[in-house]
């Protein structure tokens, strides 16, 4: 095999990597990464594996790589949870009375959205998830719902 095939294959490959890490969940972004540190690899071992044993070994190191990447994540959040997430918390406010009323006279469908969103702290696309629903359906939700109960608490307000 010439050179320049060789190095067609492993551009080729390079796309497949990319497309495999991103479909078992990597960010678009860390797939690049990860897949120009299995060519950085590649490049250091200063031999050239035969076409056969290339995308098993690719694959590997790619896989291998992600993992590494994923677990040191994991690893930092859980950190920055134990440290610093008791120090940001905040002595828990107490819900005023006119909020409270207002939350009252909401569906429970609404109150369900809000705590998902704002007592849970789920993302949009984890709360379309749950609800079985579109992101888009539960932006304009939010939006509605915040909406609405402004307009309560002005309309309280003024009684």
């Amino acid at each position: 095999m010439r050179l320049q095939q060789y190095e067609s294959l492993i551009a080729q490959l390079a796309g497949e990597l990319q497309r495999y890490l991103v479909s078992r969940g990597a960010q678009p972004e860390v797939a690049e990464d990860i897949v120009q540190d299995v060519f950085v690899k590649l490049l250091e071992m200063e031999l050239i594996l035969p076409p056969d044993k290339l995308r098993p070994y690719m694959y590997r190191v790619a896989w291998s790589t992600y993992l590494d990447h994923y677990r040191r994540v994991q690893r930092y959040q859980d950190l920055v949870r134990k440290y610093l997430t008791p120090q940001l918390k905040e002595p828990p406010v107490a819900t005023p009375p006119d909020i409270t009323q207002a939350l009252t006279r909401l569906s429970a469908k609404n109150r369900q959205l809000l705590i998902l969103r704002y007592d849970q702290a789920l993302s949009i696309e984890q709360i379309s998830e749950k609800l079985r629903i579109k992101p888009a359906a539960v932006k304009m939700r939010l939006y509605r719902l915040r909406k609405k109960l402004k307009h309560i608490l002005r309309s309280e307000a003024h009684e």
